[in-house]
């Protein structure tokens, strides 16, 4: 209600900003306290709405939705970021934000490198915690820290395979210029008939297109990452092996 309510008082000046906006956009933050929005600089204070003022508005950061301006996920996310949200709530509003399409690790990217300024609170913080995401949830962001801590390169992350123009399949990693495909899952088994079969139909076509699918467990990731990284180094081609792994492996 009081979000409706500045937004009609603001018009199109003003847009739904950091948790507030993301709030809107069912991204995963805690809930606030009341709506704040942004509005460019020079815009005169009104008592009953909390306003943040910018020299950095643009449109290209502002879009309707549900019927409300609001600025944009990635906007959202680096604004939240000055304001000193903490690492582990950014972390799971990056996330989610990227599991529900509202934005895209090279988008973030991109608009941090715009916005971020010199000297802005913050920016150190997300720019550290964007190095390991662009996955879809904090088990492949832990995935891909490991990657990062043994000098491997980065994974493309939620890649889809295609036949005929159909989605056949859409995985976790792959690694650029192999065929060695990554899936991580919380999950401790399916409960169906028709899910094990969708799995298996799954990993057989990514098999018959000479994929190679390497499947682990939460408890590969978070209890053994040192297995995770023998099998995943012993899979790729010497020239993407970190040079220390190559004579051991």
């Amino acid at each position: 209600m009081q979000a409706r309510a500045g937004a009609a008082w603001l018009g199109h000046r003003g847009a739904l900003f950091g948790s507030s906006a993301l709030t809107w956009l069912s991204v995963e933050v805690p809930t606030p306290h009341h709506a704040e929005f942004l509005v460019p600089r020079g815009r005169r204070s009104i008592r009953s709405l909390v306003l943040h003022t910018t020299t950095r508005w643009d449109e290209r950061d502002v879009f309707r939705h549900k019927g409300l301006r609001t600025t944009t996920a990635a906007r959202a996310i680096i604004d939240w970021a000055t304001q000193g949200a903490s690492a582990r709530d950014l972390e799971r509003a990056i996330d989610s934000a990227i599991r529900l399409r509202r934005t895209a690790l090279s988008r973030l990217t991109d608009r941090l490198g715009v916005l971020s300024g010199s000297g802005r609170g913050g920016v150190v913080l997300l720019r550290e915690l964007l190095l390991d995401s662009g996955g879809e949830s904090h088990l492949e962001r832990r995935f891909l820290q490991l990657v990062r801590r043994v000098g491997l390169p980065r994974p493309q992350t939620q890649v889809v395979f295609r036949a005929n123009g159909t989605t056949v399949a859409r995985v976790d990693f792959r690694f650029p210029g192999t065929n060695v495909i990554v899936e991580v899952s919380g999950r401790l088994g399916h409960s169906s008939d028709s899910d094990r079969r969708k799995d298996a139909r799954r990993r057989n076509h990514l098999q018959q297109a000479g994929q190679i699918v390497l499947e682990f467990t939460t408890a590969d990731v978070i209890e053994t990452p040192d297995h995770v990284l023998q099998v995943l180094i012993r899979s790729l081609p010497d020239t993407q092996r970190p040079r220390a792994s190559v004579a051991r492996v």
